[in-house]
């Protein structure tokens, strides 16, 4: 990757996470860039929404015989936004040259170029592929749920109101039985995802591990080094061992963005909520037909309900939920990340870079993070059939004392261990 194209992938990810509302201090720290650099490229986003942050050339904008520049940087922008998937207008839908066309059209782009024009464009651009067709080449370890509750994912899907209000709805997937808990708040700090997961637990059971995305509330924000925040503090105390997905890769959630479409059909287009209240009085119906009507594709012809018939969870009760305290300490555990190493052959993992080796550049590594040994293990797998390579370890000091786990909450995890590096 040459300087020009890092630099508009950083400027790309920068408006990408400003979009999602996140601090101007955070993305500037993650990103090693000044205030005054992202107001820069933020300005021209909104004077040119469909930009693809690229240095300007000084060329000239038309050329006899040639597609002009602009036209040909904005066949290029509509379809890497088409192919994004990142909004409503783009998640389902066409990416090819018609579809491009009418977007040209549109927006009132003159002159608009030939369907074979926009076809030699786009493979000039190296953009001819179908979406999905760009998979990655390296092995992904994903870990496949071997018994009900072994795997809980939780994702946030935000949602406006007519009004301008915010619903932050909240969803639990349990991967082998395809039940859920679903909540929905006013904001999404860690005090909500806390709210959540324990009426997660209250219901649905404790999972032997919580697979999470990199959202700022579930890891605790984007600026301390090394920070356990408080949703990882309260998995841990609770015995429950913590994954995160590799960053900015949505598609390593895909059980629980599955579920996200659904909902969207069945539950929130179904009707015109009015308020926050309306939306949480309305959620049980959708629930109890999710649970006991709804038969997923890959249940095999069962509904939730049933594939959880005999099953037993270890619910998270009124008496123990009394033991967790409103500070939590880091407790005794085990914090699992799957990170791809980048081309200087690093990770990122808890707002630190580890160096992992340039030898293994653009594969993905599993990292495990013991908070009792306070140590970091970095382990790597080619393919299903191979076993796990141990390639790193290294100290992981915290700056607090690690408490030991409650005797309420310890469980037998010699089995369940099987099933990821150890």
């Amino acid at each position: 990757m040459d300087n020009n194209t890092s630099e508009q992938s950083l400027r790309c990810e920068a408006i990408r996470r400003r979009l999602q509302g996140e601090r101007r201090c955070d993305i500037c720290w993650d990103l090693s860039r000044s205030t005054r650099w992202l107001d820069k490229w933020w300005a021209e986003y909104r004077r040119h929404p469909t930009t693809d942050f690229a240095d300007r050339s000084r060329a000239p904008h038309s050329t006899p015989g040639q597609t002009p520049l602009a036209v040909r940087q904005a066949i290029r922008s509509i379809r890497q936004w088409l192919e994004s998937g990142q909004t409503a207008d783009t998640r389902y839908g066409l990416i090819g040259h018609r579809a491009i066309r009418h977007e040209l059209q549109r927006l009132g782009i003159k002159p608009v170029p030939s369907l074979a024009t926009i076809q030699r464009v786009l493979a000039g651009y190296d953009l001819t592929h179908p979406r999905g067709a760009a998979a990655d080449t390296a092995y992904y370890p994903e870990l496949v749920a071997w018994t009900p509750n072994a795997i809980h994912a939780t994702d946030i899907i935000t949602k406006h109101l007519y009004g301008g209000h915010v619903v932050q709805n909240l969803h639990t997937f349990d991967h082998y039985t395809h039940a859920v808990y679903i909540s929905q708040h006013a904001d999404k700090t860690s005090a909500a995802v806390r709210a959540h997961l324990l009426g997660t637990w209250g219901r649905v059971g404790l999972p032997v591990i919580q697979q999470l995305d990199n959202e700022g509330s579930f890891r605790g924000g984007h600026s301390h080094r090394r920070v356990i925040g408080q949703v990882v503090r309260l998995c841990l105390f609770v015995g429950v061992e913590v994954l995160f997905i590799p960053e900015y890769e949505a598609k390593r959630n895909h059980w629980v963005e599955s579920f996200h479409s659904l909902w969207v059909q069945a539950f929130w287009s179904r009707q015109r909520f009015g308020n926050l209240t309306h939306v949480q009085s309305e959620a049980p119906t959708f629930l109890r037909w999710y649970h006991t009507r709804y038969r997923p594709p890959s249940l095999a012809g069962k509904t939730p309900a049933q594939m959880r018939r005999g099953f037993k969870p270890v619910l998270l009760t009124p008496p123990l939920r009394r033991l967790i305290p409103a500070r939590l300490p880091i407790t005794q555990g085990r914090i699992h990340f799957i990170r791809k190493v980048d081309l200087m052959g690093n990770i990122r993992m808890l707002n630190e870079t580890w160096l992992v080796g340039r030898q293994w550049v653009g594969q993905y590594v599993w990292v495990v993070v013991d908070t009792a040994q306070q140590m970091l293990t970095i382990w790597h797998k080619p393919d299903s059939q191979a076993s796990w390579k141990r390639i790193k370890r290294r100290q992981f000091r915290l700056n607090e004392v690690v408490h030991p786990q409650l005797p309420e909450f310890r469980r037998n995890r010699a089995r369940c261990r099987e099933h990821w590096p150890s």
